[in-house]
């Protein structure tokens, strides 16, 4: 069925983002003010938790997760550089190893502590990179690690990420497609129950793309996702020293699950938990399955670090 057919009979959301969030009765800072310009939304209090989306998403990715966590954590909801509602400048500024370092500065100007960092996709890539520096250079900062559905090998790289790193093809596609269309085809990638996906999702993932320099950013990144010293990367997830919880979909068809298997071998203090019936996004698809399994593990003690 042609795209522009499916997005007839997509049914619009039951809830906004607006509503959803005026339930939970949680009140964030829209914008933190630091030397990043990073959009960020802060919700509750306690150890924070740090959520990083992943290519193409935003804030939006985390909404189901705000209300049950936040009730006993700081949830910290961050926009990438060129995504969601942060600035999206016209330069080359965008690889892998630049997102990161944005990331860890922001860490750093909020001094962070006993931190969790939750990455999805892309965003468990850059969590990776920023979990092998606190672990160097600042130990004891990070307390724990939440890989969902992440990347972190240049191996099985996703079908709408090659087609992006494709010269000329790449900036056709971005550029011809309509911002809806391309959304919708990304999210029906992510999700094992397309039934699920709603209008304000696709909404979601389009208006940043849609925004002035959102294609820019997208392409650029894209482009430079895979860092030049990706085997010297892989071969330091081994020191990577937090508890890992390493949570995947099952049916995902984005990055599959023997990337998850690996990263569960690579990192010593790590556990991998599948969701069944569920795809690349399970906090969106299925986060009455993913929220127990982050929560029994953000609750469960750490044991004191031996120096």
């Amino acid at each position: 069925m042609p795209y522009q057919a499916i997005l007839t009979i997509i049914p619009n959301s039951k809830s906004t983002r607006e509503t959803t969030l005026s339930q939970t009765n949680q009140k964030a800072t829209a914008t933190c003010a630091t030397q990043t310009s990073l959009h960020c939304e802060m919700y509750g209090a306690g150890d924070p938790v740090l959520c990083l989306h992943g290519l193409g998403a935003s804030t939006h990715s985390w909404l189901k997760l705000i209300e049950p966590l936040s009730k006993q954590f700081k949830l910290i909801l961050v926009d990438f550089r060129g995504f969601g509602a942060s600035p999206k400048p016209n330069d080359k500024h965008y690889s892998i190893l630049d997102h990161a370092d944005l990331i860890y500065q922001f860490i750093l100007e909020k001094d962070l502590r006993n931190l969790t960092l939750m990455g999805n996709s892309f965003g468990g890539a850059v969590s990776l990179l920023l979990a092998i520096r606190l672990c160097e250079h600042d130990p004891g900062r990070l307390s724990k690690l939440i890989l969902v559905d992440s990347g972190g090998y240049n191996l099985h790289l996703p079908f709408h990420l090659k087609l992006l790193r494709t010269p000329v093809l790449g900036w056709l596609a971005i550029h011809l497609l309509p911002p809806t269309i391309s959304a919708l085809t990304v999210l029906w990638d992510c999700y094992y129950d397309t039934r699920k996906i709603t209008r304000e999702q696709i909404h979601a993932y389009a208006q940043p793309i849609a925004a002035s320099g959102g294609r820019h950013a997208m392409l650029e990144t894209a482009k430079q996702i895979i860092p030049p010293n990706i085997d010297e990367i892989n071969a330091k997830y081994k020191t990577i020293s937090v508890p890992t919880l390493v949570v995947w979909g099952r049916q995902d068809r984005v990055i599959p699950i023997v990337i998850g298997e690996m990263l569960d071998e690579a990192i010593p203090n790590s556990r991998l938990v599948s969701i069944d019936r569920s795809g690349h996004v399970p906090q969106e698809e299925t986060p009455e399955k993913i929220v127990p399994l982050i929560l029994d593990f953000l609750l469960e003690p750490r044991a004191p670090r031996q120096d």
